[in-house]
């Protein structure tokens, strides 16, 4: 009886058995195997809230709040916000959100200014040191934000709706709540860091605390509204200047 040929896959298979059940080959590839991370496997991340002191425009809007009657704003705010991002090698992608508010001033006479600024962003770095404990990323932030002026008058007496009132008569007549509303673009570079805190030498994950320091650009004036109408006539300062935000998270490496 004639003998039938070995078929090609049935020999792999056998090859492919023997090397496996051989303890010396298989130590030695076993030797070779890396426990490296994927340079597209997100290398760090982490989720934060953030307090902050900044500083922002108000020249002109307190040159139009002062022959109405109100005293100036301050031009220094403290905030808080929310935030993230997750890292692709040292490519780092995020978002965040920023609140500032620089108080309210009120008169012997019953008349209020608050200012206040929000605004949100999206964000990219490059990390300089993206599988440390520490990390530095120098980033840009670019979103939509607003400026909030919003007068009160104890006294009543509103400004009417129709036609839609100028900024200065909002001003003169604000009624006991007025909110007036620019919004603008605005672009953030900052250096942020950020520091991993574990509890043993090889964990992963743990507690982020770090810091941004950065400035606000804003190249376009505020476009302000008053109940959803154009409020004309409306100051130029904008909601830029310097930033610091300190924040603390929860994060990996």
């Amino acid at each position: 009886m004639p003998r039938r040929p070995t078929s090609p896959a049935l020999f792999v298979l056998a090859l492919a058995a023997a090397l496996a059940g051989s303890p010396a080959l298989g130590g030695a590839l076993g030797a070779q195997r890396c426990d490296c991370s994927s340079p597209v496997f997100p290398t760090r991340w982490s989720v934060f809230v953030s307090i902050a002191g900044a500083t922002a425009e108000t020249a002109t809007i307190n040159a139009q709040l002062a022959p109405a009657g109100y005293y100036a704003v301050s031009d220094d705010a403290v905030g808080f916000g929310v935030g993230g991002f997750t890292s692709f090698g040292p490519l780092r992608i995020g978002a965040e959100h920023v609140r500032l508010d620089a108080g309210e001033e009120s008169t012997s006479a019953g008349r209020s200014a608050r200012l206040e600024a929000t605004y949100s962003m999206l964000t990219v770095g490059w990390d300089l040191r993206p599988r440390g404990r520490l990390s530095l990323a120098p980033t840009f932030g670019a979103g939509r934000g607003s400026y909030v002026v919003t007068v009160g008058d104890r006294a009543g007496g509103a400004a009417p709706a129709s036609p839609p009132p100028t900024f200065d008569e909002i001003l003169a007549a604000p009624g006991r709540s007025s909110r007036i509303s620019g919004g603008h673009w605005i672009y953030e570079p900052m250096l942020a860091a950020d520091l991993l805190v574990v509890r043993a030498s090889g964990a992963r994950r743990g507690i982020t605390l770090g810091a941004r320091a950065g400035y606000r650009i804003a190249p376009n004036r505020p476009d302000w509204r008053y109940r959803g109408e154009v409020a004309s006539g409306g100051p130029v300062d904008q909601a830029k200047g310097p930033i610091l935000r300190l924040t603390l998270g929860v994060g990996g490496r």
